[in-house]
């Protein structure tokens, strides 16, 4: 039986996760033009063929190649691999270098390894590589432990099983574990991991061939991969430094395809004969929340003036071109499990907001509206609706460790910038755990803490929705959330190129996409 290194608690995802997360959530046009990395895609291949190396450009950037201290990264769901995986659109979750599982009590979980599986450099894959590697993440604190907070013990069975025990039932921990990417522990355990990260191995389909944090990453197919060969064989995904430089790289030909365009290139780059260029639900939203243990925003009414004040469409259309989805009356925008169509969005009624802040007395309340630089834009575009209906609001922007520290630790401002990823699990659930969140939570109702812990602790996946959407209509009654809108994402190819999906948020599958030359 391994030690149990799971019997406390993960600390907050780390700033870099935060970071990571706000790349993609505001959708806001793109600034001019500054400075994209160097080189451009290779040649090969005659007419009609598949292209031998493909080049892909992102904004989405890393510093680091350790699966343990990343997250949501291209490189992790491409260069290593996980127990399960559970991406946007799986029902279930698909076997990886687990080939079985099974709930063998409500807290623990049987899995058996997948044979046959090797790393990069050879080595097999096996169960004390996976141990070390869920046990390791929770030791360091890394900032993928966060998604082992519930697990309160990993133990090996025998050479082909083990089990995973967690502190209460999870509906949530085979989404949870496709997080988490094994690595092999003798290699780990010889070169520390800084070591790893000068000379990463996973057992993924691509093995990384360079690396550079101003340039990209440079992927080349693992022949060895238990799962098959991927569609071409060398990818290059290229760093830029914004998204105008990566949209006039797309345009100019310089790379085949493009992850996370501003919303801007929809207009501009759409339209075009050699071009496609698609928006989607990035999986991350804009989520605002109203502080209800202060005034104003302690009496509904108020609250209720605030999100009857917002004209989610309108902002919608200045920010982001019409792209994203609205957060329609619910934290949970369509395409995440816990949506329902039963709730409608509250209707913009300017006159109805007027109306309600004077019958509260709160006609002229000054209110702080607080977040990340980075969206500055949409605070002060939010602010200008709720000055329209009566507030005097004041906008708060700041840098994104002064931010991240605030919400960790609480926040006095009336209205604050939460944002959120689903990115990996789409779930309500991972918005809702910001609700009554940090050491000053904007939220202290026993009757939300009791629906909350209900729905995370049931098994059942149709009584689980059914508390979901528990969830979702008590947020709406009690008005703790200002509606706006779920980021979009956008994306676009150049002709010829198949199979790239921009629907992952911040991550890219590399398997299927090629280009024929």
């Amino acid at each position: 039986m391994s030690k149990n290194l799971f019997s406390g608690q993960a600390r907050a995802i780390d700033r870099r996760g935060f970071l990571r997360g706000g790349l993609a959530l505001g959708g806001l046009a793109a600034a001019a033009p500054l400075l994209s990395a160097c080189g451009g895609p290779g040649d090969s291949g005659g007419s009609g063929s598949k292209a031998s190396l493909l080049t892909l450009g992102t904004v989405i950037v890393d510093d680091t190649l350790n699966p343990m201290q990343e997250q949501y990264t291209t490189f992790q769901f491409n260069a290593f691999d996980s127990l399960v995986r559970q991406l946007r659109g799986d029902t279930e979750a698909a076997p990886r270098l687990a080939e079985e599982w099974t709930r063998i009590k409500p807290t623990v979980w049987k899995f058996k390894l997948r044979q046959g599986v090797t790393f990069h450099d050879g080595s097999p894959v096996t169960i004390d590589d996976v141990v070390f590697s869920l046990t390791e993440v929770t030791a360091k604190q890394y900032a993928v432990a966060m998604f082992l907070t519930g697990v309160k013990d990993v133990r090996k069975i025998d050479a082909t099983t083990l089990q995973i025990e967690t502190v209460a039932p999870d509906p949530l921990l085979l989404a949870r574990l496709g997080q988490v990417f094994i690595v092999p522990q003798a290699h780990w355990k010889k070169v520390g991991p800084d070591g790893f990260t000068a000379n990463p191995i996973g057992s993924g389909q691509f093995k990384i061939s360079k690396f550079g944090v101003d340039t990209g990453i440079e992927f080349t197919a693992y022949d060895g991969f238990y799962g098959g060969a991927p569609k071409t064989s060398q990818i290059a995904l290229r760093y830029f430094t914004d998204a105008g430089a990566l949209a006039s790289a797309l345009e100019a030909g310089e790379i085949d395809a493009a992850q996370n365009l501003s919303a801007e290139s929809l207009k501009t780059l759409s339209g075009r004969d050699d071009l496609t260029i698609a928006s989607d639900f990035s999986g991350n939203q804009n989520m605002f929340q109203l502080n209800t243990t202060k005034a104003p925003f302690d009496d509904i009414r108020v609250r209720q003036a605030a999100i009857k004040a917002i004209d989610a469409p309108a902002l919608m259309k200045a920010l982001t071109y019409g792209a994203g989805v609205l957060e329609d009356g619910q934290v949970a925008p369509e395409g995440v499990f816990g949506h329902t169509t039963s709730i409608t969005r509250p209707a913009y009624d300017l006159e109805g907001a007027k109306n309600l802040l004077k019958e509260a007395g709160a006609v002229g309340a000054e209110i702080e509206i607080f977040g990340m630089n980075l969206y500055k834009k949409l605070y002060e575009a939010v602010g200008a609706q709720l000055q329209e209906a009566g507030f005097k609001p004041k906008i708060t922007s700041v840098d994104i460790p002064v931010w991240v520290q605030s919400f960790r630790n609480g926040s006095d401002a009336h209205v604050f910038y939460r944002g959120g990823s689903y990115t990996g699990i789409f779930d309500a659930d991972r918005m809702y755990g910001h609700v009554s969140s940090s050491k000053k939570p904007f939220v202290k109702d026993a009757k939300w803490d009791k629906l909350l812990q209900a729905e995370r602790t049931e098994l059942d996946t149709a009584k689980r929705e059914k508390k979901l959407i528990e969830c979702a209509e008590y947020l709406n009654e009690q008005a703790y959330i200002l509606y706006t809108y779920g980021a979009p994402t956008v994306g676009g190819y150049r002709k010829g190129v198949t199979g790239f999906d921009n629907g992952n948020g911040l991550m890219l599958k590399l398997d299927a996409v090629a280009k024929e030359v």
